[in-house]
């Protein structure tokens, strides 16, 4: 794709950036659906000056013929240029490619995440107060502000980080502090922030086991979710680099366990056929992608839907990983609840337990360092939780497994092939009883 983008990306004027590197990061596709998405990472170096950036970029392909074609002709007459931040314009935000049929679009143009551009912009007149009272008494004024895209999935959502040099003008004194602003496709973000002002006023009640991030505010009209940062240290972080790591994952899971057994409100339920449905999706995909999986892939399918079972609904996060976990001190911080639920408890930790084992953006942890971890945590969150549930976990891990290596392969992670043959009999090994 390096040379498909390098002929026919349209630089913008003045902008006379190269394309050095291009590397896929991330595709989405289910067989019965009528497209394909795919992102990429694009280097970027201005040759007068030798300074570079990075883009994301996003190829849409689809299984109607001209519709990739009349995306782009519809997109490039609605555009709103001007609202694209100037350190973003490097090439056109739209374009199509003829000789692959796909629609091209460059962050942070996104049809389906219209105020992205202007978050990536900076502070609008409304934001600018909310984030400057976060500073505490005084009078606060805007020294510096960085903005910077975390996380981007096309047409689903992003994540910014703002950090703010602040200046009390009353004291002379200094403070930094970072912001996190979501921005969704639609108002689910209005129900993440209710849900999160709802736990902090009844904090009390859980308080002692876990907390959860604090929301500054939702901007109904940039469909954007305004949070302050964790306090602490992700779990990620303390598992690359704390080498007592294991009484980190030993607080998690009892935090873990205090959430699932919680009274905390859940709007919507997470279904045993939407597990079975999860499941059958990520079997399918890792059928196709490793044909020589087939077999036990069948095996470890049948015997993890035969062993579902239908249980009392409780609280789950449904989205635990170990940069979704922060410890301040005895605190363990939950973020990034958008899909809280009613669920099987169970399935909270076996989905973290899977992207340990995964070794999920801890490439640096050894094998048998992640197995202590999971083995430290099914112990502990054992030791907190209804007997009965612990015979649900070896089913649940087996099917978190199937999955986390499904999304593997859509990220294309460095020797995937080895990853998923490795997962998959990780969870051959779980139905079995051997963690």
């Amino acid at each position: 794709m390096l040379d498909v983008f390098r002929r026919h990306l349209k630089p913008v004027p003045h902008k006379p950036y190269q394309i050095q590197e291009c590397i896929p990061f991330r595709f989405r596709f289910r067989q019965g659906t009528s497209r394909c998405v795919l992102q990429y990472t694009l280097r970027l170096v201005e040759p007068a000056t030798g300074q570079g950036c990075s883009q994301w970029a996003t190829g849409l392909i689809y299984a109607q013929a001209g519709e990739a074609e009349r995306l782009c002709q519809q997109m490039q007459t609605s555009i709103q240029r001007q609202e694209i931040p100037e350190a973003w314009r490097s090439f056109e935000p739209v374009d199509f490619i003829p000789d692959l049929n796909m629609l091209v679009t460059l962050f942070p143009h996104d049809h389906k995440l219209p105020s992205l551009p202007r978050v990536m912009a900076g502070m609008s007149a409304d934001l600018k107060p909310l984030l400057l009272d976060q500073f505490g008494p005084g009078d606060w004024q805007v020294g510096r502000c960085d903005i910077e895209p975390m996380r981007y999935r096309t047409e689903l959502g992003a994540v910014v980080r703002y950090t703010i040099a602040g200046r009390n003008r009353l004291t002379a004194g200094n403070e930094t502090k970072r912001f996190y602003l979501k921005v969704y496709r639609n108002q689910r973000g209005r129900e993440t922030y209710q849900l999160l002002r709802s736990l902090a006023e009844r904090a009390g009640a859980h308080e002692k086991f876990f907390s959860v991030i604090k929301p500054i505010a939702y901007l109904s009209e940039l469909r954007t979710l305004v949070l302050e940062e964790a306090a602490g240290t992700s779990l990620q972080e303390v598992l690359l680099h704390d080498s007592d790591s294991l009484t980190a994952v030993r607080a998690v899971a009892r935090a873990v366990a205090a959430l699932n057994q919680s009274d905390i409100p859940g709007t919507r339920a997470h279904l045993l056929e939407d597990r079975r449905a999860e499941l059958k999706r990520a079997a399918k995909l890792l059928r196709w992608a490793c044909p020589q999986l087939r077999p036990l892939l069948d095996q470890i399918t049948a015997a993890v839907v035969a062993g579902f079972e239908e249980v009392p609904a409780a609280p789950i996060h449904r989205d635990l990983k170990a940069d979704h976990i922060f410890l301040d001190g005895e605190r363990v911080i939950f973020v990034d609840l958008d899909s809280l639920a009613l669920g099987d408890p169970v399935v909270d930790a076996t989905h973290l337990m899977s992207y340990l084992i995964a070794r999920v953006g801890l490439s640096t942890v050894s094998f048998e360092q992640a197995r202590a971890a999971v083995r430290a945590f099914a112990e502990e969150y054992c030791a907190h939780v209804p007997v009965a549930w612990h015979r649900r976990l070896p089913i649940h891990y087996a099917a978190a497994l199937v999955e986390v290596a499904a999304g593997i392969f859509r990220r294309q992670e460095p020797s995937w092939p080895e990853t998923l043959l490795a997962l998959v009999e990780q969870a051959g090994l779980a139905l079995a009883g051997r963690l």
